[in-house]
């Protein structure tokens, strides 16, 4: 399973976050226009590096994710509920053993609040890295 793969799922699999965001989960560059439901996430891969080296090779990467929160202009109450969600899903993560090659997940990152003028929304994005084997 693909780190990207892993994220979508982990977020699609929590009845929590799918009950506080109806407009759902889409790649940032999967979207032509802004979803009718709201809130939303967006999410991208940002950096793939090597993170563990040994026996002269790299025994260990990480992929960078940035998770996009958007919802109507208003207050930020419900993003702020939706990214400590994710920050639950995601912050020192260990996958299950038997989800290879996923290790685990790490919670980097929350932004400042921002206005999407282009999406017309207001939004906040964590970054998170995700460590595999290779």
């Amino acid at each position: 399973m693909s780190s990207r793969v892993w994220v979508y799922a982990t977020m699609a699999g929590d009845a929590t976050l799918t009950t506080l965001v109806p407009g759902l989960f889409h790649g940032s560059t999967a979207v032509d226009k802004t979803p009718t439901l709201k809130p939303f996430i967006l999410f991208r891969v940002i950096a793939d590096r090597p993170d563990l080296r040994g026996d002269d090779a790299d025994q260990v990467e990480s992929e960078s994710f940035l998770i996009f929160v958007h919802n109507k202009p208003g207050d930020y109450l419900v993003i702020d509920t939706v990214v400590a969600r994710l920050k639950v899903l995601f912050s020192d993560v260990r996958a299950p053993l038997n989800n290879p090659p996923i290790i685990r997940s790490r919670w980097t990152e929350t932004s400042d609040d921002f206005r999407d003028d282009e999406m017309g929304t207001i939004m906040k994005y964590i970054r998170i890295q995700v460590f595999y084997r290779n």
